[in-house]
């Protein structure tokens, strides 16, 4: 697996990947690296911190904390597995932003992604069913719920369709706006099909828009933008070098044949050169797991910056 990713210049999105294919069949701990483990009656949530400079350069980003949300049924709208999750993300958030946040802050929600391509959509859909209050505190504060914070929400939309950087876009209204945090959303590719849909990855390190297609554009970080960034993802699809890499060593597990490493990366480079290593696939069913996540995602968010609102009451204030 690690061959065919350099082969075909594959970003890693998920931490939790990367660290998997960095400890391998040995499933020894990597240096600078600790791994935590909670499993609840629909979830897992794996936790990886990573704690100084060489457990950043083995994994390959950057020191900080990164935790992943794994249910199967997540692609479902199942009201106990939402309730689950929503549970599991404002955990995950008090982690992530202790010390970061206090009760009046404003915060600034940011959804990366392209709205016209439904598999880059999680970020601008995540918008849609945010709470949003920022105008309520200058023009209406009697209609909001006490205890509600200034939240402003921006879907930037990519540079093919604005002719403008995201990072141009978010620095300029970061600096404006001077929120105390960013939350920003964006669609995650993934090296295993059966995470597309089920799979939350969040970070307090920031995020690199584009990076799992290898379109890679500024990076929002803290260093950049001189506000902590709160990075939460979903994956919604895969490289295609990846399932035929997969198909290939099934088949071979099941006929008995020997694998070839060597043989298998050519074979799907002769395949995939036509499209020149690029092409990434999604299921059919894309449009309900972005619906789904999105909205799930945008509870679980709103449900940790408004500590005591009621989900019903949140979804008054979404855009």
């Amino acid at each position: 697996m690690k061959q065919l990713i350099e082969a075909f210049n594959l970003n890693l999105d998920l931490a939790i990947e990367a660290h998997d294919l960095l400890r391998g069949a040995t499933q020894r701990e990597v240096d600078g690296v600790k791994e935590e483990i909670a499993k609840g009656e629909f979830i897992k949530t794996t936790t990886i911190t990573i704690l100084n400079e060489q457990g950043a350069q083995s994994l390959g980003r950057p020191i900080g904390t990164y935790i992943t949300i794994e249910s199967p049924p997540l692609k479902i709208n199942d009201p106990y597995v939402k309730a689950e999750i929503v549970e599991a993300m404002e955990k995950a958030m008090q982690i992530l932003t202790a010390g970061l946040l206090n009760p009046p802050d404003s915060v600034l929600l940011v959804g990366l992604g392209n709205w016209r391509a439904t598999a880059d959509s999680l970020g601008p859909k995540f918008i849609e069913y945010s709470p949003i209050t920022r105008h309520y505190h200058q023009h209406a504060p009697d209609a909001l719920v006490q205890g509600m914070r200034p939240t402003s929400g921006i879907a930037p939309g990519v540079l093919g369709i604005t002719g403008l950087e995201t990072f141009e876009v978010i620095k300029g209204v970061v600096e404006k706006v001077k929120p105390a945090l960013l939350v920003v959303v964006d669609s995650l590719a993934a090296t295993n099909v059966e995470r597309i849909g089920t799979t939350i990855q969040m970070s307090n390190t920031g995020i690199q828009p584009g990076g799992g297609i290898g379109n890679q554009r500024q990076a929002l970080t803290i260093d950049g933008l001189g506000v902590p960034v709160i990075a939460v993802g979903c994956p919604t699809i895969v490289n295609a070098a990846i399932i035929a890499d997969q198909a290939i060593r099934s088949f071979c597990s099941h006929s008995g044949s020997m694998f070839d490493n060597n043989q298998s990366l050519e074979a799907v480079k002769e395949i995939l050169s036509f499209f020149g290593g690029g092409l990434t696939v999604t299921p059919k069913e894309i449009d309900d797991i972005i619906e789904n996540s999105s909205r799930i995602i945008a509870l679980g968010i709103g449900k940790s910056l408004f500590p005591g609102i009621s989900e019903e009451q949140l979804i008054l204030y979404a855009t």
